[in-house]
């Protein structure tokens, strides 16, 4: 019998009372339930729950709420603003230029005191006469827009000596006041250029030129390129030529390296 005769037989079948999309649908969510309860996470599970509580009587279809947006958090990358103390060589006026010695002061101060601590700045006077400034801070000038100094007596363990900075612009045109980066050259024999961990051109000397005296000094460039910072422990106290007071100067060569570096670092030139 074929597929004719037997529809004319049993005649037209009556409009099905099972809404297949609807079985379908209700298949499809048991599977995913079951599928999601197998990956055993609490998260998943919750939301199982929320799904199987749509196929209750009397309960639409509608997906749950999706959850709210996530608020984004503020960076977290490290940061990259320059130390409170670091400053710029720009001051065109008086009070700019004691602005820039008030910070170089300050950095100088901070530096010895991290890498020399039994170091003490006394007065050294350095002609005769001179009125006295009181112990416990370097005396500070500024000579021009570009060229700061410093300049004070030290002591520890019972020993005196001298101590000298200078910042200074290294770039020399005709008619420009510049003292250039110093070199290694005879007749200094003692004499290195390296780097410092950050880079900056460093060059560190021992210079003996008779009668006792003994000298450590050390130049560091700047990131700028156009500007140094140099630094001077010598062994006598008071001005220049005077007699020795110590065998060595009071700063040893790892200090004064180690003070000129914090310095450098600190102006952004």
């Amino acid at each position: 019998m074929n597929q004719a005769m037997l529809d004319q037989l049993l005649g037209t079948a009556p409009p099905s009372t099972v809404d297949v999309e609807a079985v379908v649908r209700r298949t499809r969510r048991r599977r995913r339930i079951r599928h999601l309860a197998a990956g055993g996470s609490a998260a998943v599970a919750v939301v199982a729950v929320m799904v199987g509580a749509s196929l209750l009587p009397g309960r639409g279809s509608k997906p749950p709420p999706a959850p709210p947006a996530a608020v984004a958090s503020p960076s977290l990358s490290p940061s990259v603003s320059p130390s409170p103390l670091a400053f710029q060589l720009q001051s065109g006026t008086p009070a700019g230029q004691q602005r820039i010695l008030d910070r170089l002061q300050t950095v100088l101060e901070e530096a010895a005191t991290e890498h020399a601590p039994d170091v003490r700045w006394i007065y050294m006077p350095d002609v005769p006469g001179e009125k006295r400034t009181p112990d416990g801070h370097p005396v500070m000038f500024a000579l021009d827009d570009s060229t700061f100094r410093a300049r004070s007596g030290v002591t520890a363990d019972g020993r005196k000596g001298g101590f000298y900075l200078s910042l200074r612009d290294v770039r020399c045109g005709a008619g420009q006041s510049c003292e250039p980066l110093y070199e290694c050259a005879p007749p200094i024999a003692d004499c290195q250029t390296t780097r410092t961990a950050s880079g900056l051109r460093l060059i560190r000397y021992v210079d003996k030129p008779g009668r006792g005296w003994h000298f450590y000094g050390v130049d560091v460039e700047l990131a700028d390129r156009r500007h140094a910072v140099h630094l001077s422990a010598v062994n006598y106290f008071g001005g220049d030529g005077s007699a020795p007071s110590a065998p060595a100067p009071v700063f040893t060569r790892a200090q004064l390296d180690a003070i000129a570096t914090d310095i450098a670092e600190k102006i952004t030139g």
